[in-house]
This record gives C-alpha cells, sequence and structure tokens, in this order.
C-alpha cells in the first residue's frame, strides 16, 4: 500500500464544522483506503491526514469523494510518499554500531 499526506485548507467561516467532520471519518473510509491520522497544523494549511490507498485510483476516489465533498475544505494538496525507514528501527541499529560510552 502506498502512503499519502494530504494537506488541506479550511474556510475560516467553516473550519469547526470541517474539523468535526474530518474527526467523525472512519479508519476504514473508503473501500482500499485505511486512514492513519487526522491532525491540526499552523501556517499555510490547517489540517493535515495521513492515509494508505491499495491504489492511486481509490486514493484519489476518497480525497476528492469524501474530503472534497467536507463543507469548508477549500483546498487539498495531496503527496504519495515512501518510508524510508521506521524511526524506532533506525534507533536500535544506530544504538547497535556505536561504542560504549566508555571508550
Amino acid at each position: 500500500m502506498t502512503e499519502y499526506l494530504v494537506l488541506l485548507k479550511l474556510s475560516p467561516a467553516k473550519i469547526i464544522n470541517a474539523i468535526n467532520a474530518l474527526r467523525d471519518l472512519p479508519e476504514k473510509p473508503s473501500s482500499g483506503v485505511d486512514l492513519h491520522y487526522i491532525m491540526n497544523v499552523f501556517g499555510t494549511w490547517d489540517v493535515a491526514i495521513w492515509f494508505d490507498a491499495d491504489s492511486s485510483d481509490k486514493a484519489v476516489d476518497f480525497v476528492h469523494k469524501k474530503l472534497g465533498q467536507i463543507s469548508g475544505v477549500d483546498d487539498a494538496y495531496t503527496v504519495p510518499t515512501f518510508p524510508n525507514r521506521k524511526p524506532q528501527q533506525g534507533r536500535e541499529a544506530a544504538s547497535k554500531n556505536e561504542p560504549p560510552a566508555s571508550e
């Protein structure tokens, strides 16, 4: 599954209703899509959503048919991503290669 990051710009007049609608999304909002995180961000964008999808068609369908239909969502920027490593695995590997502090 490919992971996606979606940045949303919300209408200031509808921000509370839009955020509540986003919070109400199920973990599986559509076929082939798994929702992982919805978080507030500050700056140009208001909300970030992290999800994975079985295919790019399913990701596009979710962004346009689910997210795009929420009242107050003014703009969406979708980025397909891929993990370089899991953070915990990287720390464990790094600590195995480090010499003990007494050396």
